[in-house]
């Protein structure tokens, strides 16, 4: 993956970017904390700056993260410190396609449109070929992914403007390709803490099919799940302000 996200756009994501993690989590991790006959341990895949992976501690998990950013990995350090002391969190620089846990676990999850960063339907199977392989059998993987009409909005130059925040975004999204790029750029903190941000983010788009399909050639049976409504809206562009979802959660079990 190669959005691999430097300090000061880690900082500005965990400021600015985190609405939808944070309402979604908790409902997440009520849904996998279900099943009382499985050890609550847990992979968060590409697991940013911490934020699901606090909820999840919260609720007595022990959690593996694995992200490519050292960046992401620092904030979500410092925010999960005591459960790092503890051991009740482990965190590894590793890429979503070639990543390997030192012992299974129960469920894995990936969110916020993180997957949406693979380049080919290819590698998206690679990375659920490691999921399928950290998990134990029956194991849940949960994670969403964006859909087209999220990326539409990079077509148009947004400028954020408040006494904290001055950024601007602008790039492009080729439907026909499913593919686009995002410049975030600007000034961010105030007085003596004030930071430049820039990166370019990159993504692509893969519809329900290819996704499902690419899951059962890994080894995983898709499931039906409960996500719905506003857990399938985000907060930014245009999606904040239309009825269609702008991003799709599945759900899928280890088979064997």
């Amino acid at each position: 993956m190669e959005n691999y996200y430097s300090e000061s756009f880690a900082a500005f994501f965990d400021g600015n970017y985190t609405g939808w993690v944070n309402r979604f989590s908790p409902r997440l991790a009520a849904a996998l904390g279900k099943s009382a006959d499985r050890p609550r341990t847990a992979l968060d895949l590409c697991c940013g700056t911490g934020i699901t992976t606090a909820y999840f501690l919260d609720e007595g998990w022990r959690v593996s993260g694995v992200d490519g950013s050292d960046a992401m990995l620092a904030l979500n350090r410092a925010r999960n410190s005591a459960a790092c002391d503890e051991g009740r969190l482990s965190l590894t620089t590793a890429d979503a396609r070639a990543f390997k846990l030192a012992e299974p676990v129960a469920a894995a999850f990936s969110l916020d449109g993180a997957l949406n960063h693979l380049p080919t339907l290819a590698e998206l199977q690679r990375c659920f070929e490691r999921v399928h392989e950290a998990l134990l059998p029956h194991g849940e993987f949960v994670f969403d992914l964006f859909e087209q009409s999220h990326f539409e909005h990079w077509n148009h130059v947004t400028v954020t403007d408040k006494p904290e925040v001055v950024v601007v975004k602008r790039g492009v999204w080729d439907t026909g390709a499913r593919h686009g790029m995002l410049r975030v750029s600007g000034v961010f903190g105030s007085h003596d803490d004030a930071r430049r941000v820039e990166q370019t983010l990159s993504s692509w788009f893969y519809d329900a099919d290819e996704v499902t399909g690419a899951l059962r050639d890994a080894g995983f049976e898709p499931r039906p799940h409960d996500f719905a409504g506003p857990d399938l809206k985000c907060d930014s562009g245009s999606c904040s302000t239309t009825t269609v979802p702008c991003r799709q959660v599945y759900r899928a079990v280890r088979s064997g």
